[in-house]
């Protein structure tokens, strides 16, 4: 009874977000039919060279954030060819897309990166973490650049502008914490490492992810080459969307407003409600559309079905991982088991 126990509760957290999702994809949906958004999408004349320029900005993000993966797993000397960081990142980005439960293309990376480095699971671990942390700074500090560059905050209504605050703060706290973490050593240092060993169950693999940390602060030069690529990842990903929307038969804000737009949704979408922020990144990217000043004429539905096909793009380059996937099923198959007994030994843990 006890050890289905985990399985059942995941099941419960899967179904429970399907669920969420396809609520607001409904509400959105509706919407979007009430107000002809549909009818204008089909009826209407499209721009299909705007439409492959966004795929190729999607797939070029995409790739880059792969080799951005890369640059991280090789600060922490572990030794992975550029092609099979490529191969796991494609690998892994499809199952952010069709696995429901708690292995997702993060867990399926760190655990498949460990299965090539036997006896390096937590500097496996500790590459995938610094990847989306990396991800999600300059996702913020994108959005924070616009919200001064454009003076949103006076410019918008009281709610909006107190969101804005919001962000800017987080973005300073968060680079704040890194830049300290990174450049005091003692923060990160025997001392530290020696208190934390002692917590049960996790002070071994904590001590390893702060010797992590000191690895890459020996190895600045290769963190601001990944940091470099985070924000050429970032524009392309913005890119992606503008040119998306002005492929569409919609009215557009500017694309130097997509450069907020385009990463508070990815934030919004990063929140672990739905699968792959089915739905709620497709809210958010509804709601900022008519929030922007750019966005006077924005009807509404077209954030909507900017987000949908959007997404499409994305399914297309994940199709990419499907056939890699397809040409390693035994490997595959070998990873996922061992990334689901992973999760059932977490989910065992006692609380504390």
């Amino acid at each position: 009874m006890d050890a289905c126990a985990p399985t059942t509760w995941r099941t419960v957290k899967a179904i429970a977000k399907i669920t969420l999702a396809g609520v607001l994809l409904a509400c959105l949906l509706w919407q979007a039919q009430r107000h002809d958004a549909f009818t204008r999408l089909v009826d209407e004349p499209k721009q299909w060279r705007y439409l492959l320029g966004g795929l190729c900005c999607t797939f070029t993000a995409v790739v880059l954030s792969f080799v951005r993966w890369h640059l991280l797993v090789t600060a922490l000397g572990l030794d992975v060819r550029l092609f099979e960081t490529l191969r796991l990142g494609a690998m892994g980005f499809l199952l952010n897309f069709v696995t429901l439960g708690s292995i997702g293309g993060d867990l399926f990376r760190a655990v498949f990166l460990a299965h090539k480095q036997p006896g390096r699971r937590t500097l496996a671990v500790a590459s995938v973490v610094a990847d989306r942390t990396m991800g999600l700074l300059t996702q913020l500090a994108l959005a924070s650049t616009a919200i001064v560059a454009a003076n949103l905050i006076d410019r918008s209504s009281t709610e909006l502008a107190t969101f804005y605050r919001l962000i800017l703060a987080v973005s300073v706290i968060g680079w704040l914490g890194v830049l300290l973490v990174l450049l005091v050593p003692g923060l990160t240092g025997e001392q530290l490492s020696a208190l934390v060993e002692t917590v049960p169950a996790v002070g071994k693999t904590l001590t390893r992810l702060i010797g992590a940390v000191r690895t890459y602060r020996n190895n600045k030069r290769m963190l601001l080459a990944a940091a470099a690529l985070s924000g050429v990842v970032a524009l392309f990903y913005v890119s992606s969307y503008y040119l998306i929307a002005r492929g569409l038969p919609v009215r557009e804000p500017p694309w130097s407003e997509h450069l907020l737009i385009v990463p508070v949704a990815s934030l919004a979408g990063a929140i672990p409600a739905t699968p792959n922020g089915l739905g709620t990144l497709e809210a958010a990217i509804e709601v900022l559309y008519q929030s922007m000043p750019g966005g006077q004429e924005v009807l509404p539905g077209d954030g909507t079905m900017v987000a949908l096909t959007h997404r499409l793009t994305m399914l297309t380059v994940a199709l990419v991982g499907l056939v890699i996937l397809l040409s390693h099923r035994a490997e595959a198959r070998e990873i996922l088991h061992e990334a689901e007994e992973a999760t059932e030994m977490i989910d065992t843990l006692p609380a504390r």
